[in-house]
């Protein structure tokens, strides 16, 4: 449009040189036209800057929701889980323990691959002030690709396979685990263990169907050269009863090299559910040449024992659980044949 005046307004200074007769309403025109201009000018301005003053709140506005989405974002990615929790021991065979624990699971999630898991713990033991500590557990990071997960740092190791009768403890290294197909899983574990020293550790868990689950593992270490076998089997009866078992053997331990464990379950409390409730009653037998670090409270990570456990669980209230139960039997140690043993846990999780 502007080319247009521009060239209107050349045609007529050329036609006011050319004929002067016409020099009085040229002049007019011209004058006419230049107010025009002019007025079209200070319309095509303020309409610039209208423009680059709405671009400039929609980049504002952009960085708002950006720096708000990061920040969602991040908040979204670092999650802090925990669980407070009291424990009371009475052994017959040494003092009461009361115990006062407070677990702190802080996780990253990196991206969609990757993230970063830890867990931090401060004991207090009611009846020692000097036995009180805060420990990091585990930290680690963890990487998951479809069927594919690996694990590197301090992980958490829990014997799938057996239940927790051979180990639910921590070492230092790298963790595979594969699903095959949607039933198998397979786990690869090597690194170090602080008691045992260097570690080899595979297992191979089946669950073919919702009632049947079964599973193999093996574990080497190489300080003492240990060898440990061991399985498990667990079978659905209905909506309230399940029956576990369990066995495994160390071929070169010298002595205590076998363990087993039978074990019936009925319901269960789910820490979620308000007014959930279960019991169990099981037959326990484990040698401390198979029983590194067995899971069972009664037992206080310590094995060399046999005899029967019984024990329940209750929620009163949403993330509470509250935990029970009694084991009576005989200990391997030499001098302290019987062994009992009442363990009570009261726990809040958040």
């Amino acid at each position: 449009m502007k080319k247009k005046i521009l060239s209107a307004l050349t045609a007529t200074l050329i036609l006011g040189v050319v004929s002067p007769t016409f020099a009085a309403p040229i002049d007019d025109e011209v004058a006419e036209l230049r107010a025009r201009l002019a007025q079209l000018e200070r319309r095509i301005a303020e309409r610039d800057a209208r423009i680059e003053y709405e671009s400039e709140r929609v980049d504002d506005l952009e960085r708002g929701v950006n720096r708000h989405t990061n920040q969602t974002n991040w908040a979204e990615k670092f999650k802090v889980n925990g669980e407070l929790r009291y424990r009371f021991w009475n052994m017959n065979r040494r003092d009461d323990v009361s115990q006062l624990q407070l677990r702190i699971l802080p996780s990253v999630q990196i991206n969609e691959n990757f993230a970063v898991k830890t867990r931090f713990t401060a004991s207090y033991n009611m009846n020692s002030d000097t036995e009180s500590d805060w420990r990091a557990n585990f930290a680690y990071l963890e990487g998951k690709f479809n069927r594919f997960q690996i694990n590197a740092g301090k992980l958490p190791l829990f014997t799938e396979a057996d239940g927790g009768m051979v180990a639910d403890d921590f070492f230092s290294g790298v963790q595979a685990i594969v699903d095959v197909g949607d039933t198998a899983k397979l786990r690869g574990n090597v690194g170090h263990w602080d008691e045992k020293g260097d570690y080899l550790g595979a297992e191979v868990t089946v669950n073919p169907n919702e009632n049947l689950d079964f599973g193999v593992g093996y574990h080497h270490f190489r300080r003492n050269k240990d060898n440990i076998v061991a399985g498990g089997v667990g079978y659905q009866l209905n909506d309230d009863w399940k029956l576990n078992a369990a066995v495994a053997y160390n071929n070169k331990a010298n002595s205590h090299k076998t363990a087993y464990n039978l074990e019936a379950n009925y319901h269960g409390a789910n820490r979620k559910e308000v007014g959930s409730w279960g019991a169990y009653a099981a037959y326990r037998y484990v040698g401390s040449g198979v029983g590194i670090v067995p899971t069972y409270d009664t037992y206080g990570q310590t094995a060399n024992k046999r005899g029967f456990e019984i024990g329940a669980g209750y929620t009163p209230f949403t993330d509470t659980l509250l935990k029970v139960s009694y084991f009576h039997g005989k200990s391997f140690d030499a001098g302290h044949p019987t062994d009992r043993t009442f363990f009570a846990r009261a726990s809040l999780f958040f």
